[in-house]
């Protein structure tokens, strides 16, 4: 589903908000997954505002988790809180890009994806593995430094 979007020119709006909410809502997600809002490209961008004013708007009924798209190309200051193995769905999930042929998914996938499931495997004990901030998770107990 594209949420009546187009690749390379979403938009954030009113109508953007309340078209995607009201998916969402239909859905009745148990989880969501949605790119970084720390990233250079415009369309990551909108994509995880709609998602937090939906989250927000469905008084936050789903667990909300961001996931980093290309550490150190796009995805900017992304620490994250929670891992996935997926080191038996590796293969599945290469074909899967490999398939998204206008996006050069090979390419992609060699110089960004094949390195970051190697880190954050290392980072979290799998072999590979992939990152995601869970958004509950980012706003607890968090305290600035010198502040009570």
């Amino acid at each position: 589903m594209f949420a009546g979007q187009i690749d390379g020119a979403t938009v954030v709006d009113r109508n953007a908000a309340e078209s995607f909410s009201h998916l969402i809502s239909t859905e009745q997600p148990d989880v969501v997954l949605t790119q970084w809002p720390i990233d250079t490209h415009p369309d990551h961008q909108a994509a995880s505002l709609l998602t937090l004013r939906a989250w927000l708007a469905g008084d936050r009924r789903f667990e909300l988790y961001y996931y980093e798209v290309n550490l150190g190309s796009q995805t900017m200051g992304f620490h994250p809180t929670a891992y996935v193995d997926i080191t038996p769905v590796r293969e599945k999930k290469k074909s899967a890009l490999f398939a998204h042929k206008s996006q050069g998914g090979e390419e992609i996938y060699r110089q960004y994806h094949r390195p970051m499931e190697d880190f954050r495997g290392r980072e979290s004990g799998y072999q590979t593995a992939e990152a995601f901030v869970h958004l509950a998770h980012a706003t607890r107990g968090l305290e600035l430094p010198g502040l009570r």
